[in-house]
């Protein structure tokens, strides 16, 4: 979380509330345009626009940022038009286009809350609700700064923040659970290709750090007895066991 100038972070990429022609506009959008120079037009004009809720990523030129992921967001129409969906892409999207450009740290404006009339409260939550759950289960991505413009943006996001933060126990657990994978492949010199598969089918059943170092004592084992070397694909019949396991503890 951040109060300050979106242009100003120093971060991989920041990300552009962009209009459909990516050709630049007011706001969050003319700010970047204005701060990265005319370079980031002329590839812009390459791009053919952008969809309502999906992003495309051009370099960053004179912005601090290496990159800029540019991501339509949706007008408001009273909340019945699919507004909050596509608002949950344009962070999705924005963030699958991140890690697959191997960048790590992210900043974001609050998208659609401007010209486009989206009411502040509900886009910061479904922005936080999004972040939170794609960085749960996609670890390459290190770093989301939500970049707030006022301080009452800043207070309101803040609080929201806390609110999540606090009620979501699946993000820590799976944060654990991604240690020992970590773990298990240093200790053995491997690559497990499935982490996230892993990760996404034990950590919802993990109520606690004890059950993660179970899970993650077990797995290890079942490498050191399969001697696995270089790559191994932790199959779905071991998962199953450990997820009995885990509703038995």
């Amino acid at each position: 979380m951040s109060e300050g100038d979106i242009t100003t972070q120093q971060v991989d990429a920041i990300v552009n509330a962009a209009n459909p022609s990516l050709l630049g506009g007011g706001g969050v959008d003319g700010a970047i345009h204005r701060a990265a120079g005319p370079e980031l037009l002329k590839e812009c004009r390459g791009l053919g626009g952008c969809k309502t809720g999906e992003a495309k990523i051009t370099r960053g030129y004179r912005l601090p940022a290496r990159f800029v992921i540019h991501t339509v967001g949706p007008v408001w129409h009273g909340g019945d038009s699919g507004e909050d969906e596509l608002l949950a892409s344009c962070y999705q999207n924005s963030l699958a286009l991140a890690e697959l450009s191997d960048l790590h740290i992210i900043a974001f404006p609050a998208i659609s809350t401007g010209a486009y009339g989206f009411p502040f409260n509900r886009a910061a939550l479904i922005a936080i609700r999004t972040v939170i759950a794609f960085i749960t289960y996609h670890p390459a991505i290190e770093r989301v700064v939500l970049v707030c413009h006022g301080k009452a943006a800043y207070d309101t996001c803040a609080n929201l923040l806390e609110r999540e933060a606090s009620g979501n126990t699946e993000f820590g657990m799976a944060q654990a659970v991604f240690s020992h994978l970590a773990m298990i492949e240093a200790t053995h010199g491997i690559r497990i290709r499935n982490k996230e598969a892993i990760v996404q089918t034990l950590a919802p059943a993990v109520k606690n750090d004890t059950q993660a170092l179970s899970a993650g004592i077990s797995l290890n084992t079942w490498v050191a007895m399969a001697g696995v070397q270089r790559e191994v694909t932790v199959p779905e019949s071991v998962l199953s066991l450990l997820l009995k396991s885990l509703e038995t503890a």
